[in-house]
């Protein structure tokens, strides 16, 4: 059989035929698809990525730390957003001691007003360090609140001194009156507390406590005359 023969014979093969037919109708739909199969791919893969961007930074404080200027009495009179990290004001330490012990030790005959007292001075504290249970252990054999219905105790800071880079030592009077207001004694009290720097990360915990003191050890007694 000639190659010319041979050549006519494959140009009727049904088969090669259909083959040929498939391909010239549908080779190019199924280009088509593969191609935006692969673009799919790639377009999930970039929206992953977009997504998991969006979640990452949405997972980032969003609170600025501010930075407190206080005056010769330790008051805050301006406050700004800081750029970097500075040791915290001795004269902001200084008042933040005043205030607690202040806090701690009064006594006041309104209900309310001593309940706020209480939790001003819880401000400073922190249920990880000795401090807390001293504090709440004291509250719970002399509540302020009982001892109101009887006398009133009116606290006066006198000097608070840095004895070491965490501990000061904070001297006060207390007066002690009675419900009709007649003073009872005035006696001297002294207190060390061991102090550290925890920055705050949430903006309750900025008002609360801006430049985040807390006191770790305390340790208190009265004086004697």
């Amino acid at each position: 059989m000639s190659d010319k023969t041979v050549s006519k014979l494959k140009s009727v093969n049904p088969y090669l035929d259909g083959r040929r037919e498939w391909n010239e109708r549908y080779g190019s739909y199924i280009k088509q698809a593969s191609a935006w199969r692969l673009v799919s791919i790639l377009t999930t893969l970039v929206s992953l990525f977009a997504v998991g961007g969006v979640v990452y930074i949405g997972s980032q404080s969003k609170f600025v730390p501010y930075i407190v200027q206080v005056d010769k009495l330790g008051k805050a009179v301006a406050t700004h957003p800081a750029i970097r990290s500075y040791p915290a004001d001795p004269k902001v330490i200084k008042f933040g001691l005043a205030e607690f012990i202040t806090d701690f030790r009064s006594v006041y005959t309104d209900p309310k007003i001593q309940k706020d007292y209480v939790f001003k001075a819880y401000r400073y504290l922190s249920e990880n360090f000795p401090s807390y249970v001293a504090v709440s252990t004291f509250y719970k054999n002399n509540s302020p609140f009982e001892r109101a219905t009887k006398e009133k105790v009116k606290v006066e800071i006198k000097s608070v001194l840095q004895m070491s880079k965490n501990t000061w030592q904070i001297d006060w009077v207390e007066e002690v009156r009675d419900i009709r207001d007649n003073i009872k004694s005035k006696s001297r009290y002294r207190a060390l507390a061991t102090i550290t720097i925890i920055p705050p990360k949430t903006e309750e915990m900025i008002l609360k406590n801006p430049i985040g003191l807390y006191i770790k050890e305390l340790t208190w007694s009265k004086l004697l005359n």
